[in-house]
């Protein structure tokens, strides 16, 4: 007898062992919380949890299911499996459809497919990026309902930024990996993503040109008041946001970062279009929360007398509605001053700061050293500060290239290990287009086909 009790153990052993095998990455992590011996009594083995919470009951411990009455039962053990489409979970020929298991003390929803669900809120219940439910609402309903599908994650390039650093996170004040290493975007902004002068520059071989530079995010400028905003009745909704989603897409297959900007100017104060921001962000964070390269920056350029008390009661509004949908995903937001001043805003920041930048802006040719020191300041007081737009000429997109002033910004911004976008990816007549007006060329340039400031910029994300 003893000896059978040895060897159903040593089965028993070797079961679980190959079960942790086959557990995705999701799940091993959990491990560690059910650490505990298997005892056996009269009616089976059951399973005693080591933090003397107790024993497991209707769950699965590394695969092997504990019924309802505490006991194990071997017909019900099972496995994770994975397809190009996503994981499940099987027992036999039995897995989870629109219900709830409990694996490793983790709970784990399942859709009507079969498949995990990640990132979302299953009624009251929100389960993570690996698919865990880690927290609850008080409600069903969401802040504001998305009106798009979810997409499922995406395979990234080996190689790759994405792929290498994976989804980033703020610490201190610094951009770092998903291991926490520091990391440095470099990256060019799309011009108007409808305008003649940019929107033919928002495809792959493009994208892959800028790679092949050293960059490695692409900044989506979604204009808002202006003539094709998302805010106006100039260009369908449907066109625009299929732009979006061809931008997110091929810069996607690159393995390159998206920052998708909703591009405030003449409206001034991003409180003037909130309603139509809040279904924004709520749509696109919910359609990209199994993303891990997509940022969001919420207001581009508050302007014109807009305080950070204007902007920050708008970010306290909308940074909420993307992280019902992505607890994650580093949020940009904008600063007083066409985005110059994020000291103003580390001396009052935003409520919910996981994962928050502020944005500063520079032009060379206009801003120096006074505009370096609200950097330092915001810094300084714990504010992490990415530059989401900037070029080596005036503020208004003109005149003259300044070098002096473009390489003191260079030191700086190398220096202080601080991610930057330069304006613009367009052919349009001004100093601030990295492509000459003459040059019908939609991605492969070379330095005869580019301004000053894009061979500045080509060189600067190559390393020179």
């Amino acid at each position: 007898m003893k000896q059978k009790k040895r060897i159903m153990a040593w089965v028993l052993v070797l079961m679980i062992a190959f079960t942790v095998y086959q557990v995705p990455d999701v799940s091993e992590a959990a491990t560690k919380s059910v650490a505990g011996t298997w005892k056996q009594d009269s009616k089976g083995w059951y399973y005693t949890f080591k933090d003397g919470s107790g024993y497991a009951k209707d769950e699965w411990i590394r695969g092997s299911y504990v019924n309802k009455k505490g006991y194990w039962e071997k017909k019900w053990d099972g496995e994770w499996k994975s397809n190009k489409t996503g994981w499940w979970f099987q027992a036999g020929s039995w897995y989870p459809k629109n219900e709830w298991i409990q694996y490793n003390r983790k709970y784990y929803y399942f859709g009507s497919d079969g498949y995990l669900v990640t990132n979302r809120w299953i009624g009251k219940y929100y389960v993570d990026k690996d698919g865990v439910w880690t927290k609850t609402r008080s409600s069903e309903k969401p802040i504001v309902t998305p009106t798009t599908k979810q997409l499922r994650t995406p395979t990234y390039l080996a190689g790759s930024a994405v792929k290498t650093w994976g989804a980033l996170q703020v610490k201190g004040v610094d951009l770092c990996s998903a291991t926490g290493t520091k990391v440095q975007l470099k990256g060019v902004s799309t011009f108007g993503i409808i305008w003649d002068e940019g929107k033919n520059n928002i495809n792959p071989d493009a994208f892959k040109t800028l790679k092949s530079w050293g960059v490695n995010t692409i900044r989506l400028a979604v204009y808002t008041e202006e003539w094709g905003g998302y805010c106006k009745n100039d260009v369908e909704r449907s066109v625009l946001d299929q732009t979006i989603a061809n931008g997110i897409s091929y810069a996607t297959k690159l393995g390159m970062y998206v920052i998708l900007d909703w591009h405030i100017l003449n409206d001034n104060n991003p409180n003037t279009h909130i309603a139509e921001a809040k279904q924004f962000f709520a749509d696109y964070s919910y359609k990209y929360s199994n993303y891990d390269n997509v940022l969001y920056e919420i207001c581009n350029e508050p302007n014109q007398g807009t305080t950070w008390a204007d902007v920050k009661s708008y970010a306290d509004t909308i940074i909420p509605i993307i992280r019902e949908n992505d607890d994650d995903a580093v949020i940009l937001v904008g600063t007083p001053q066409w985005s110059q001043r994020p000291d103003e805003a580390a001396k009052n920041p935003v409520k919910q700061k996981k994962n928050v930048m502020y944005v500063a802006h520079f032009y060379a040719a206009t801003h120096g050293s006074d505009q370096r020191g609200y950097i330092t300041t915001a810094r300084n007081l714990g504010a992490p500060v990415f530059i989401t737009e900037c070029s080596i000429c005036s503020a208004d997109g003109g005149g003259s290239v300044n070098y002096t002033s473009a390489n003191e910004w260079k030191k700086y911004i190398n220096d202080n290990n601080l991610s930057f976008v330069e304006w613009s990816l367009s052919n349009k007549s001004e100093s601030s287009a990295m492509i000459k007006s003459d040059c019908s060329k939609h991605s492969g340039w070379t330095d005869s086909d580019l301004k000053e400031t894009g061979i500045y910029f080509k060189n600067w994300f190559g390393g020179n």
